[in-house]
């Protein structure tokens, strides 16, 4: 197996963990999973009437990431929402390592999927 190929395989992986991550969380926000529900109501009672609209954003954002034609639009879509959830974690004063860590793994799922991206040309 060639390094390109290798990669690509573990970068398709990352890219569809964090996407089911992404729609399952979606989901879970939009059928009122009492858990997610708390938890926006701790973060911010003024989140939880956003919620079905953080619902929509998580499951676009992990569907646009896991299309190939679309990779760019949910990478991009993904790192806003995660830097949104760091965000409100971070004004709680809760852990906002778990997020953290999703951004770095999008990050390099991007890296190994198109590493031309990262390349400096002189």
């Amino acid at each position: 197996m060639n390094n390109q190929k290798t990669k690509n395989i573990i970068g398709n992986g990352i890219n569809y963990f964090i996407s089911t991550a992404l729609i399952i969380s979606g989901v879970l926000k939009l059928i009122g999973f009492k858990p997610y529900t708390e938890m926006i109501m701790e973060l911010n009672p003024n989140y939880f009437e956003f919620i079905y609209f953080l619902g929509v954003i998580a499951i676009v954002s992990g569907v646009l990431f896991i299309i190939p034609k679309t990779f760019t639009f949910g990478l991009i879509a993904t790192l806003v929402f995660l830097g949104g959830t760091i965000s409100a974690h971070m004004q709680h004063g809760d852990s906002f390592i778990p997020q953290i860590v999703f951004v770095l793994l999008t990050v390099l799922s991007a890296y190994l999927k198109r590493s031309e991206w990262f390349r400096m040309e002189k």
